[in-house]
């Protein structure tokens, strides 16, 4: 059996403090769904590493972004 081409776990780093803490979201499964996490520099990316999560660019970020926008101003 081959390894998984696909990630079931995303984060999207929505910023990186000065005191060295990173936010970020964090889905599984669904981008759609998420939370909002924050955790210090070294074990967000333990973190990631562990869950083997999909690092989203801040390009596909925007498009999710404006995908979500249309919904919730109710114009698909």
């Amino acid at each position: 059996m081959g390894q998984r081409q696909t990630h079931d776990c995303y984060v999207h780093v929505t910023n990186r403090r000065a005191d060295g803490f990173v936010e970020f979201d964090f889905s599984f499964g669904d981008a759609d769904l998420y939370i909002e996490m924050i955790l210090p520099e070294a074990a967000f990316e333990e973190f990631c590493t562990h869950n083997d999560a999909a690092r989203i660019s801040p390009e596909q970020a925007a498009r999710w972004e404006a995908e979500r926008q249309k919904w919730r101003e109710g114009g698909l």
